[in-house]
This record gives structure tokens, sequence and C-alpha cells, in this order.
């Protein structure tokens, strides 16, 4: 009886030290709901830093902004992701954005406090800027789709990258009803 309540507690102790990350799906509406700044920019700076507490390492993001959709930070805003590589020592989380310098991009920014900003919903407050070959400017949806029901069929028309003037319309009019 006595070595089976030890285990019983040692069991408990140890499921108590386990975590994950759960990733619950966002609606573009929720998204444009919840963010204090949206932010379209190019990445000028990528810089990894140990968190506060030194146990684990974040990525302080820079991007020269070139359109706000909803509130103002400047010229540049920096905002935070976790993970990052400092050295020999590398912190990958999963659903974590990562950037390159370069990169054109469309955040949507929460804060906790004075703080730095943080992207919302890891990777789905991230819309990646690329270039048709016609020469138009397109906003690819993140890789973890929000709102999609069942199995993700390729080619979807929720898949595919969208016009830029016309995903900033639908945030415009999102940030409009929200408010």
């Amino acid at each position: 009886m006595r070595q089976s309540i030890l285990t019983a507690v040692l069991l408990t102790a140890l499921a108590a030290r386990a975590s994950a990350t759960t990733l619950v799906p966002a609606e573009l509406s929720e998204l444009a709901h919840d963010a204090q700044v949206i932010a379209r920019g190019e990445v000028v700076r990528v810089d990894a830093q140990w968190t506060d507490d030194r146990r684990t390492i974040e990525t302080v993001v820079t991007l020269a902004t070139e359109r706000y959709l909803k509130g103002d930070a400047g010229d540049t805003v920096q905002f935070r992701v976790p993970g990052g590589i400092m050295g020999r020592y590398r912190n990958i989380v999963v659903g974590a954005p990562q950037f390159a310098v370069g990169q054109r991009v469309v955040v949507f920014l929460g804060s906790n406090g004075p703080r730095v900003p943080h992207v919302l919903g890891l990777s789905q407050g991230v819309y990646r800027l690329g270039v048709s070959r016609a020469g138009a400017v397109l906003v690819t949806p993140p890789t973890t789709m929000p709102g999609v029901d069942g199995p993700i069929v390729r080619g979807a028309v929720n898949r595919q990258p969208a016009p830029l003037a016309v995903f900033e319309h639908e945030v415009s009019a999102l940030v409009e009803a929200a408010r």
C-alpha cells in the first residue's frame, strides 16, 4: 500500500512539471479585434536574446513600417517572438514564426503591460508579402489556417494569396467593426 501511494505521488509530481504549447485557431476578425497594433513593413533586424530569467531565448524583430492598419508605433516597431539562436544554444518553439532581414510582412501585435509587444497567435499573427509574376503584391496567409474545418484541400480558395489592397481593406473593415 505504501509503495502504491509513493508511486502515485511521484507520478503526480512528474505530470505537474510537463508542459506543452496549445495553439487555438484564431479567425482574422479575432486577430484584428485583439491586436493593439497591426503593421505592414520590412524586417530590418532580427536579434536573439535571453529572457529576463535567462531560462529561454526570445527573438526581437525590428520592422520598418510602411503602413499601420491599427494603432501607430512610429517609423519602426519592435516585437518579440519566442525562440531563437544564441551562440551554441538554440531554442525552438513549435508554432512560433521565424523572420529574416528583408522579409515584408503584416503583423498583428499584442502587449502585456510595458513589455515589448508580441505577435498574436504565434504564426497566426504573421501574414507574409510576396510579389506575383505579374508584379502584384500578394498577402500569403499563415501556414496555421484558422477557420479551416475538415481536411486541408490543396488549392482551396481560403488558402490562396490575396492582393494586398483587398487584404488591407478587409482588415480595416474588421478593425472598424470591432470599435
